[in-house]
């Protein structure tokens, strides 16, 4: 259904540093309020992955995109369908929000 081409990962570390390094990068949360309640990345554009086809034009274009998602498995649908729609730069967060961004200690909000 979407473009079979491979979306590449990124690590937490390199996610936090393209973050403070002030890079221009767009931090999409694919994760419903339930898995949200952990946390979110302060930045990030919360987009359920069930409203994605909805709701995908508010996500910038000539940004990079970080998809993240609870523990990475969803990353790769919502890359391919971001594909189809015309986004180029885009990545996914190695391992999702619980064993990536927040195991490693990382700030969230609530």
């Amino acid at each position: 259904m979407f473009p079979k081409v491979d979306i590449p990962q990124i690590s937490a570390a390199e996610l936090k540093a393209m973050l403070e390094g002030m890079e221009p990068v767009t931090v999409v949360d694919v994760r419903d309020d339930k898995d949200g309640e952990a946390g979110r990345i302060e930045v990030s554009l919360n987009i359920v992955l069930v409203e994605l086809m909805a709701r995908f034009q508010e996500i910038p274009k000539g940004k990079k995109i970080v998809i993240v998602d609870l523990h990475g498995k969803q990353t790769l649908v919502t890359g391919r369908y971001l594909v189809s729609k015309g986004y180029t730069d885009i990545v996914r967060l190695d391992k999702g929000m619980k064993a990536g961004w927040i195991d490693a200690g990382y700030p969230v909000v609530k």
